[in-house]
């Protein structure tokens, strides 16, 4: 008798410790009504530091607050390292990642996407006194490229021979551009227009043509259908309501320095 109640009391403490370890994404976030995203700095304009009220601004910033609000719940933003980011995901530090994060298959294999909330086209940006008129140029050329960002492997397909130089943030790669020591440095273009206008010694052209485009999603940690679902479903009204082209158009619309236009709409990563 006490074997079998013994037997009883080891299987109910299984069975919370699963459901614990199991417990459902979008409950927690709604239980303690708050929704934390792991977002970048010095990222303007997707996220950033305002230098009057020191609070987080920014594309990817607005979509975190605005993907809490259809949620019903307040935003927390919570600044971590391009390298980190996968890792604070997975370990459940924050709940989802609007973080200028890129579609590749390998992130996909550790994380899940949510449905694409900008689509960024990967460019080439050289000094404009190097002579360099078109991607092909760069061929055996020194190269700069973030650590672990999809721009490496646009590279390695469409410079192969190129000598890729990778550094731990943007920053570090356009001033080594500007400093010479490297030919080119490849990035979202969006991003890359940005350090040119912020570039005052050194002139810097956008060449042609395009290393490729990549979908961004949300990240979001595996095995949790109902959040992902609410997330899509937040960013499909969003997009719906015109949202997100608001939030397109404050950031990097005509009345913004990269004066683009928004050419896509919310839809899911496909590959």
């Amino acid at each position: 008798m006490k074997l079998h109640a013994l037997r009883w009391a080891v299987s109910i403490a299984t069975l919370a410790v699963a459901t614990s370890v199991s417990a459902d994404q979008l409950a927690d976030v709604k239980a303690k009504g708050t929704l934390v995203c792991g977002v970048m700095t010095n990222l303007d304009p997707f996220a950033f530091t305002d230098s009057n009220t020191q609070q987080q601004m920014g594309y990817d910033i607005d979509f975190c607050k605005a993907v809490a609000n259809q949620l019903g719940v307040k935003p927390e933003l919570k600044v971590i390292s391009f390298d980190a980011r996968i890792p604070e995901l997975s370990q459940g530090r924050v709940d989802l990642l609007a973080a200028v994060l890129g579609y590749t298959e390998a992130r996909a294999k550790q994380i899940d996407y949510s449905d694409a909330y900008f689509v960024s086209i990967q460019k080439m940006g050289v000094r404009a006194d190097s002579g360099y008129k078109v991607l092909g140029d760069l061929a055996e050329k020194r190269v700069g490229a973030v650590k672990a960002s999809s721009t490496l492997g646009m590279l390695q397909q469409t410079l192969p021979t190129a000598k890729v130089i990778s550094y731990d943030d943007a920053p570090a790669a356009f001033m080594a551009l500007v400093q010479g020591k490297v030919e080119g440095f490849g990035q979202s273009e969006t991003l890359l227009r940005r350090w040119i206008s912020k570039a005052t010694d050194q002139k810097v052209n956008v060449i042609m043509p395009p290393m490729g485009q990549e979908a961004w999603g949300l990240g979001l940690r595996k095995n949790e259908p109902a959040f992902r679902v609410a997330v899509n479903d937040a960013l499909a009204k969003m997009e719906a309501s015109g949202e997100s082209a608001q939030i397109f158009e404050r950031w990097l619309g005509k009345d913004s320095i990269f004066k683009m236009d928004r050419e896509f709409k919310t839809r899911p990563i496909t590959q």
